[in-house]
């Protein structure tokens, strides 16, 4: 009777294991169309690629000039230093 009581046990824990695992290819598959669909809608948009590319080049662009102002504006302040310095040695001297 254990026996055949073990045998049930088993069968119905088997079913209850397929169950699950259809579950989870069912939600698998549902996860691949949602992929699909992402992957085509970039695809359609051109993934970003041209206007990511312009983009790019504006940003290299603007650095370039914002580091040469600040070139600018770093050689500026060194002079300006200097003659505050010069200045403060005349009023001390």
């Amino acid at each position: 009777m254990k026996e055949l009581e073990g045998r049930v046990a088993a069968l119905e824990l088997a079913k209850k294991f397929e169950a699950t695992q259809e579950a989870v290819q069912e939600e698998r598959m549902k996860m691949l169309a949602q992929l699909r669909t992402i992957k085509a809608e970039l695809a359609k948009s051109g993934g970003g690629g041209g206007s990511s590319s312009k983009e790019l080049e504006a940003m290299r662009e603007e650095n370039s000039r914002l580091k040469e102002q600040m070139a600018k504006q770093a050689y500026r302040i060194e002079h300006l230093c200097a003659s505050v310095k010069q200045l403060q040695a005349k009023v001390k001297a």
